[in-house]
């Protein structure tokens, strides 16, 4: 059988990752299949799978375009490729083959202010139905995002399966604090730190975190909130916020933070605190578990699910709420050695070997119901 990847999106951060790890897992546990993995043009070097029935495929189409849609199917039939998996929810709508979509949540859907344009929002609700209707199979992240899928776009539940993505073998505790302290400095962050990683997004709720910052402050607390990745739609607004509360000085933002950097910035931290109001996996909670930080989390929508019994859960819409929370596992040594042995054990639930086995069982699935049935004698 030859299953293609469409891992156009690679490069980008979050699905990148997902779609890098899972392949990685898979392909090796099922050598007996052929496999066409399909690349953006500078993206070939993004994995480390070889072998002789492996082919990488550079793309130039465009995503979201007629052209791809035009194109895909075409190129699909020749290739005969037997299962298409999109680790994405966009795929061809008559696509010659049966196809396994990963819809990792509904994000534009639940969230609006995510995606501004109209048009966009529109596109978005358009091509996920159809990723819905006429996918053999829905692979989701979360019991959270499943709900989602049946309630926001009349999804099958028959057909939708929870597979956990698993934690990258990357994040894992660093014991050197030469390392540690090089990187911290390196982004001129001085120890001790609460950390949170992500983009810039208003359903993130970094002015929630940044309000209860200050009042994590008021109550006698010493400490920096660091702010890394990407917030260049948000950090004037946000610098703005922490000047009015009068903790300019202490918030501070590293822009893009290189991967090779993010186990010893976790490793670093005193406490990782992740308060946004909606997720449908929440892969930096366990990031921050497997580099041996306490965590304290939003209890909205997958959070409590992924972080189980393993983090200080509070309302992260409530600043006095989270910095309650916060204050808790700073300064709280019992609590914090409790966190952090329950966090490692957490993230033995999310392993990407577990999740290749059952990806592959979903092939199963989805070739089973793709089967002609038999004609009546």
């Amino acid at each position: 059988m030859k299953i293609a990847f469409d891992l156009r999106r690679i490069k980008n951060p979050g699905i990148g990752r997902y779609m890098k790890c899972l392949v990685e897992a898979v392909v090796p546990q099922a050598t007996e299949h052929e496999y066409l993995l399909i690349m953006p043009p500078d993206g070939h070097d993004e994995l480390e799978v070889m072998g002789p029935a492996i082919e990488k495929v550079a793309s130039s189409l465009k995503y979201y375009s007629i052209h791809e849609q035009l194109a895909l199917p075409g190129f699909l039939r020749r290739n005969r490729v037997d299962l298409l998996h999109s680790p994405h929810f966009n795929v061809p709508l008559l696509s010659p083959c049966p196809t396994v979509v990963t819809i990792h949540d509904v994000i534009y859907l639940a969230c609006k202010e995510d995606l501004g344009s109209f048009v966009g929002r529109s596109y978005y609700r358009a091509m996920m139905a159809a990723s819905v209707r006429l996918a053999k199979r829905i692979i989701t992240d979360s019991d959270y995002s499943r709900r989602d899928i049946v309630e926001l776009l009349n999804g099958d539940p028959d057909k939708i399966d929870v597979i956990y993505p698993g934690v990258d073998e990357h994040f894992q505790k660093v014991s050197d604090r030469g390392i540690i302290t090089s990187t911290i400095a390196k982004y001129g962050i001085s120890a001790p730190y609460i950390l949170y990683t992500g983009i810039y997004k208003p359903r993130k709720n970094h002015a929630g975190l940044v309000r209860a910052f200050q009042l994590f402050g008021q109550q006698g607390q010493n400490a920096e909130l660091v702010i890394a990745g990407p917030t260049a739609e948000g950090e004037q607004e946000l610098k703005r916020l922490a000047s009015e509360l009068g903790v300019a000085a202490k918030v501070k933002f590293t822009g893009f933070v290189d991967d090779a950097d993010l186990p010893a910035l976790y490793s670093g931290a005193r406490l990782y605190a992740c308060a946004s109001l909606y997720e449908g996996f929440g892969f930096t909670i366990l990031e921050a578990m497997a580099c041996g930080v306490p965590v304290v989390s939003s209890q909205a929508t997958s959070l409590p699910e992924v972080a189980g019994d393993a983090a200080l859960l509070a309302d992260a819409s409530n600043p006095e709420e989270f910095s309650q929370a916060l204050v808790a596992a700073f300064s709280q040594d019992g609590l914090r050695a409790d966190l952090i042995e329950k966090g490692f054990r957490n993230c033995q639930r999310f392993q990407w070997q577990e999740a290749a086995r059952q990806t592959r069982a979903v092939y199963a699935k989805a070739l089973r119901t793709s089967a002609p049935r038999a004609v009546p004698a």
